[in-house]
């Protein structure tokens, strides 16, 4: 109770650093704390509707699955911001913390005190992080239901929900940051506690080496298998993998930081010897170093990898539109029901091949089900016009009480060749299919899971999306026109229709970009600046020393700006690298199976983030700067 104590008095005679901690904490929380809400308002959404709404089922998978990535994205960023904040705060104390063991404090105790005010800070910080977070929720929903990403039925949950689930994430999360910290501060010994404490040593521990080469095991098998596997699997692992190489790095961050400082500032040391100054600084600090350079290495790593994996998925999309789609003419049926039977009953077409959604619900053993977009088929047209092939099993098959899916579907979901599956088609009765056929994966030109067009046709399926069309010998587009005029479909050129998809999965791309990055890269940019800020404004005994080697307030500022601008190139050096990494395995993985596939790398879009974490880390480090420098003098050196 005593040190508790001692833990509320010393907090509140070290409000700065904990500030910032408080910040940290308080919108890692809210960002958790959002997140867990958008997920419990689908899923009650959800339980609102009949099981004939497959559409409306099939939205809620959707969002489960959006929020999903989302909460993931969101809670690794603000665990690792947390984490590292926390420790930071811990180690910017080393020498208070080596005055306490001259006096006669045992480690076990210093370790108590600094838990007691991580406990205090991050109770506070959970708890307003929880409730903010469910008082900005109806701006979200508004936010979200006006991109036309949610249904308008989506209502705020309790704020029990977001409470019970990130109020204690937050709590463990900054206890761990701070013993952690501790138990290094608190191996200080009395003799040389005031020498050490000024010191920031880059020794790694043997726990923190384990925990490093296991991330990086685990790291290089995924890599392994990105390479050697095609499809969905290399996308998915592409999303995941940079989190794993984040959590290596920052394991052996005290060393490897500092290295990569040094490479990064080389061309620049000659020119002035302010940047040699901040490039030792950095170079020294390397356990600070670490912390400052997380939230930049972090989302570098994290958004630079989503966006060239979103990118590379469209450019093969886009690939595979092109090499399988034979059609020269597409139609798209604006809902017209006359376009098809005109094209299917037309002198001009030889084949028309109907793309006709509709919506199955997959029955599971567990009594699980879920809601899919499958596609009414008619084999024959679709080998014809879209080069349809079976993977294994066989199309001729596809007939009576039957389903085909795709090599994707059939890995995600666990199903297999022969396997008998339940399922409702367009919200009838369910029925056994037997999955006779495994199919290429094609995500714009053919559904994940075909039927039969008779069985679609038996249970109401009519209504076409689009036709591609293999026009007969010598008939034009032109003709096609003709056939087509007075409905209201619209017809196209192959090459003019897959540009429109392309763009169209583009725009879609960019929109959930925006959903699932968002708040993470607003809570990155806020971590960046925050962080920063607190290293800026614990310097203030390193900025009067340097002064007193004869180093003008000029230079000072300086080194300030040099000092954040290594340590943030550091970051972002890392993250590019993994990046690369990640795209040049995604792209050799997706392109293995095609004749061609260009590769558009997103320069404009890696190239801001990086342009915006340098802006904000400047801006951030030498903000309290000149304050600093105008309040302190060389006489304070012995404070």
């Amino acid at each position: 109770m005593m040190l508790l104590d001692l833990s509320r008095h010393t907090v509140r005679r070290n409000v700065a650093p904990y500030v910032g901690s408080f910040v940290a904490l308080f919108l890692g929380v809210t960002l958790i704390g959002l997140t867990v809400e958008m997920i419990t308002s689908a899923n009650r959404y959800g339980a609102t509707l009949g099981a004939g709404d497959t559409e409306g089922l099939a939205q809620v998978n959707d969002l489960n699955s959006m929020f999903g990535v989302m909460s993931g994205f969101a809670g690794f960023m603000a665990i690792f911001v947390v984490a590292s904040t926390f420790s930071f705060v811990v180690s910017s104390r080393r020498r208070e913390l080596g005055q306490l063991r001259l006096i006669g404090s045992t480690p076990r105790q210093v370790r108590r005190m600094i838990l007691g005010e991580s406990l205090i800070v991050a109770t506070v910080a959970s708890i307003a992080g929880s409730l903010f977070a469910h008082l900005m929720m109806p701006a979200a929903l508004w936010f979200t239901h006006h991109r036309g990403l949610t249904p308008a039925g989506l209502e705020s949950p309790s704020w029990w929900s977001g409470l019970v689930i990130a109020a204690p994430i937050g709590l463990v999360v900054a206890l761990l940051g701070a013993r952690a910290a501790s138990k290094r501060a608190s191996k200080i010994s009395p003799v040389d506690a005031m020498r050490e404490a000024a010191v920031d040593g880059r020794r790694l521990g043997f726990k923190r080496i384990v925990v490093g080469l296991f991330f990086l095991a685990c790291s290089i098998t995924m890599l392994v298998m990105m390479g050697a596997s095609t499809g969905i699997l290399s996308l998915l692992l592409g999303i995941f993998v940079p989190e794993m190489l984040v959590i290596s790095a920052m394991c052996f961050g005290p060393v490897l930081f500092p290295a990569v400082a040094k490479l990064v500032s080389a061309p620049f040391v000659k020119r002035d010897v302010t940047i040699r100054m901040a490039r030792d600084n950095v170079a020294a600090a390397g356990k600070q170093t670490a912390s400052l350079a997380a939230p930049t290495l972090a989302i570098s790593a994290i958004a630079g990898s989503l966006i060239m994996t979103l990118g590379i998925g469209a450019d093969f999309d886009n690939a595979i539109n092109t090499q399988q789609l034979n059609a020269p003419i597409v139609v798209t049926t604006n809902g017209d029901a006359d376009a098809a039977r005109i094209l299917a009953e037309s002198s001009d077409v030889r084949t028309a091949d109907a793309v006709t959604p509709v919506n199955v619900t997959l029955y599971r053993a567990e009594g699980e089900r879920d809601v899919e977009q499958a596609e009414a088929i008619d084999v024959a047209a679709a080998a014809d016009a879209r080069t349809l092939t079976a993977k294994k099993g066989s199309l001729a098959d596809l007939t009576g009480n039957t389903v085909a899916m795709s090599d994707e579907f059939i890995m995600d979901s666990g199903f297999g060749l022969g396997q008998n599956v339940k399922v409702a088609v367009n919200g009838g009765k369910p029925v056994e299919l037997r999955i006779v056929a495994v199919t290429h994966a094609a995500p714009t030109l053919q559904g994940d899971i075909l039927i039969p067009a008779a069985l679609g046709r038996a249970h109401g399926v009519t209504d076409v999306d689009r036709v591609y069309v293999m026009p007969k010998a010598g008939a034009t587009i032109a003709d096609v026109k003709a056939d087509l005029a007075g409905t209201e479909a619209t017809v196209e050129t192959k090459a003019a229709w897959i540009d429109a998809a392309d763009k169209d999965l583009r725009r879609t791309n960019q929109l959930s970009l925006w959903v699932l990055l968002g708040p993470a890269g607003l809570y990155a940019a806020m971590a960046i600046a925050n962080t920063l800020l607190m290293g800026s404004l614990q310097r203030k005994r390193e900025l009067v020393a340097t002064q007193l080697i004869g180093a003008t307030k000029r230079q000072l500022r300086t080194m300030v700006l040099w000092e954040s601008a290594i340590v943030t190139m550091a970051a972002l050096a890392l993250g590019g690298a993994i990046t690369a990494t990640v795209g040049i395995l995604v792209s050799h993985s997706l392109g293995s199976t095609l004749e061609t596939m260009p590769v558009h790398v997103p320069w404009g879009s890696l190239g801001l983030i990086g342009a915006m974490c340098l802006v904000i880390a400047a801006v951030a480090a030498w903000a309290p700067t000149p304050r600093m420098l105008k309040n302190i003098h060389p006489s304070q050196a012995a404070d």
